[in-house]
């Protein structure tokens, strides 16, 4: 019971881990959304209104298996690339994520790019990445379903990232 507690304890750090290195970057600076939209900053003009601030997570907190998910998207010259993890409180028969990549047209959100991965079996932490052709001035953003399968019960958990300009 303690050394699966200890293990939860050193995903879910690793975890942190990892989502702090996707958003501070190399440097240890972190990245201001902001500035990073603003067309002073990347020479691009947003083409459309921006949309409505709303991220959001939702994991079932009476889940047996699924413990959380988390989502990061990135803009870079032509493409966004979506970075997830799903981590599991002890090592379940199948791990996974589907990304979803939506583009704001001014009034809702549409998918524009999808994809499922599963981290195989036997794993309790699994992370992947996604990247899909954007195009410049508008705004996307990542839709991302975390789920496990243990002793034949699904669960899953869904996060939505902040949107980014694509440059």
């Amino acid at each position: 019971m303690r050394q699966s507690k200890i293990k939860k304890a050193a995903q879910g750090l690793l975890a942190t881990i990892l989502v702090a290195g996707i958003a501070f970057g190399p440097s240890g600076e972190a990245v201001r959304a902001a500035e990073a939209q603003s067309p002073a900053a990347s020479g691009v003009i947003a083409l459309t209104s921006a949309p409505p601030i709303e991220p959001f997570s939702v994991f079932d907190s009476t889940h047996l298996y699924l413990d959380n998910g988390v989502s990061v998207i990135t803009p870079t010259t032509g493409k966004v690339t979506v970075s997830a993890t799903t981590t599991a409180l002890t090592t379940v028969d199948s791990i996974g994520i589907i990304f979803y990549v939506e583009k704001w047209n001014g009034s809702s959100w549409g998918t524009v790019g999808s994809g499922s991965t599963m981290g195989g079996n036997s794993q309790a932490y699994y992370h992947n990445t996604l990247s899909k052709t954007v195009d410049a001035g508008y705004y996307y953003r990542a839709r991302t379903i975390h789920w496990v399968i243990h002793n034949g019960k699904y669960e899953q958990g869904e996060v939505i990232t902040s949107s980014v300009l694509g440059i």
